[in-house]
């Protein structure tokens, strides 16, 4: 009877005991009176301005949630939370970590996202469970020697700092399966970078590399690759031993030819080559090279100066949600533009240099507050898609009735009479008008 009384008292203490490890605690306070029980702390949201030193108290801890509070110094006793795992301390006001955070042995994930971070200590390099960093919106310069010791580390998020270079050190995270890097100073890897063996997804995008190490090639488990907006002039011939390459962007570059070895990449389905220098004859040569791949050699832009500074390459626009009133008469300069985007925008006229774009065929200005139409619009005499839903048009120009490749035109929401829908309906004969 007395053993079986025992097993009961030891069995609810076990039951206690994961319940106690389930429940998330919202206070520091609460969690100070059972502090050998606490093992998730959530101070999410609660407008925190700095961590009380007491926090070393909860020896159990293993989840801590501190974010989007307006905490810039986290203690020194924070070293001391030997068994914490996940700590958030994303969207807040950090500058630096404490040299102690290196103590955190066992943490495993790590969110300092959206901070303000300018460095980061040494002792960072002796966390070596870390499997999930996150780094992304500071403004980090140069990442310690020692963070190349974290050898468990397998998503690592870099995106949108000050970055410019990686050391030789980098190379050694040889765990790593997922680097994001984008937005930041790079004008080159190291040439060890090949030995990121295990790396299966990596985005360079929105740097100044102007050329990729010949160990790039090395990097035989990579399937996904981001590189677009750098500096890229050529492709390094090892690149055809990317065998398990999937999806590859390099647009907005400077690349005019890519290897012969490309022939190599036939697991590779979608290839973004728009916006470099390939001629006619290169575009050609790439699609016998990638038989089985969707290549988009259409140059696409995503903002106005960028695509003045690149105004006969030019294919595609995107304007859409710009916050712009007006569009400057530079615009006319883009020889080459074929569709057009400038939705949700407050334009309420177009430009006369508009006439000049001779080769648009696609023009989207839904919800604009456009009152009237140029007489000049039937010199785009390639125009076959014109959107101008939800303006403030009370008539279109007789003129339209020139643009004979026109073959849908949207119209809703906007001010036009039954009358005047009839004559556009008459001007237009062979064209799907939506009112």
């Amino acid at each position: 009877m007395k053993k079986s009384f025992t097993l009961i008292i030891l069995l609810l203490g076990s039951i206690t005991a994961i319940g106690q490890e389930n429940k998330i605690y919202t206070t520091l306070q609460e969690a100070l009176v059972n502090k050998d029980q606490v093992y998730k702390l959530d101070l999410s949201y609660t407008k925190l301005t700095e961590l009380s030193d007491s926090i070393a108290q909860l020896k159990h801890l293993q989840y801590l949630n501190l974010e989007g509070n307006k905490i810039n110094k986290l203690p020194e006793s924070i070293g001391n939370l030997k068994k914490l795992r996940t700590l958030n301390v994303k969207k807040n006001k950090l500058v630096e970590l404490p040299g102690s955070f290196g103590d955190l042995q066992n943490i495993e994930v790590l969110f300092l996202s959206e901070n303000q971070i300018l460095t980061l200590p040494e002792s960072i390099g002796n966390l070596k469970k870390l499997g999930w960093l996150f780094l992304k919106n500071n403004q980090i310069k140069m990442l310690p020697e020692s963070f190349g010791n974290l050898a468990s580390l397998k998503k690592l998020d870099l995106r949108q700092n000050q970055l410019v270079e990686l050391s030789n050190t980098f190379s050694n995270l040889t765990s790593l399966q997922e680097l994001l890097i984008e937005g930041n100073r790079l004008s080159e890897l190291p040439l060890t970078f090949g030995n990121l063996k295990n790396i299966e997804a990596l985005n360079l995008s929105g740097n100044q590399i102007d050329e990729l190490p010949e160990s790039f090639g090395d990097l035989n488990s990579l399937e996904w690759l981001i590189c677009k907006e750098n500096k890229l002039d050529r492709i390094p011939e090892t690149f055809g031993n990317l065998s398990k390459l999937k999806l590859l962007y390099l647009n907005a570059n400077k690349i005019s030819e890519l290897p012969k070895s490309f022939q190599n990449l036939t697991n590779l389905k979608d290839l973004n080559l728009s916006g470099n220098r390939l001629s006619k004859s290169e575009k050609e040569t790439s699609k016998q090279l990638l038989p089985n791949c969707e290549i988009n050699f259409e140059n696409s832009y995503y903002s106005l100066q960028k695509a003045l500074e690149n105004k006969k390459n030019v294919d595609i626009l995107y304007l859409s949600d710009s916050e712009l009133t007006e569009l400057p008469e530079s615009i006319g300069e883009l020889k080459n533009l074929q569709k057009l985007y400038l939705i949700s925008n407050q334009l309420k006229k177009l430009p006369k240099s508009f006439e000049k774009l001779k080769k648009l065929e696609t023009l989207s200005l839904s919800y604009n507050s456009i009152t009237s139409l140029p007489e000049s619009l039937y010199k785009l005499k390639n125009l076959k898609q014109l959107y101008l839903d939800s303006n403030k048009l009370s008539s279109l120009p007789e003129s339209i009735k020139d643009l004979k490749k026109l073959k849908v035109i949207h119209l809703s929401g906007n001010n036009l009479s039954d009358l005047e829908k009839e004559k556009i309906k008459k001007l237009l004969p062979d064209c799907s008008i939506s009112f």
